[in-house]
């Protein structure tokens, strides 16, 4: 096998395990939506969820123990019948810059704003799962022209 039949069937192998982790993280999202909702009052199923899409149970349950091929219409609906807003945003590889529908957003830190602030040796250190770590603070916001 040649470099390039190798690099291509690298490339093809790399395609196909990032699809399938992208299409795991919406069945995981739907799934801990579903489980969230069945600890409220009257609960949720799969067979709501499948009445609500005007679908059987059975495709439902298979798409949460198998490996749906959703569309974007499936995944539309599927939101909206677990009455759920989603939000989507891309990560550029190389630059880290986060892509919104609305155009790029930008990262502010201590570190671009110490100028602004002044610098703290003193600052607290602030636990949260964003991130934030002693004296560097990331705040996202979308630039708006």
């Amino acid at each position: 096998m040649s470099t390039e039949e190798t690099d291509s069937a690298r490339t093809k192998l790399m395609r196909a395990v990032e699809r399938e982790m992208l299409r795991s993280s919406f069945v995981s999202l739907f799934w801990a939506v579903i489980t969230q909702k069945k600890k409220q009052p009257g609960g949720y199923t799969l067979q709501r969820l499948a009445d609500t899409l005007e679908i059987d149970k059975s495709s439902v349950s298979r798409w949460f123990s198998g490996h749906p091929n959703w569309g974007v219409d499936t995944i539309s609906d599927i939101a909206n019948a677990l009455e759920v807003d989603l939000h989507v945003e891309a990560k550029d590889r190389s630059s880290g810059t986060m892509y919104t529908a609305t155009g790029p957003s930008f990262s502010v830190t201590a570190t671009s704003t110490s100028k602004l602030l002044g610098s703290r040796r003193d600052a607290p250190v602030v636990k949260s799962t964003s991130g934030f770590v002693r004296g560097r603070m990331q705040m996202n916001f979308r630039a708006s022209a």
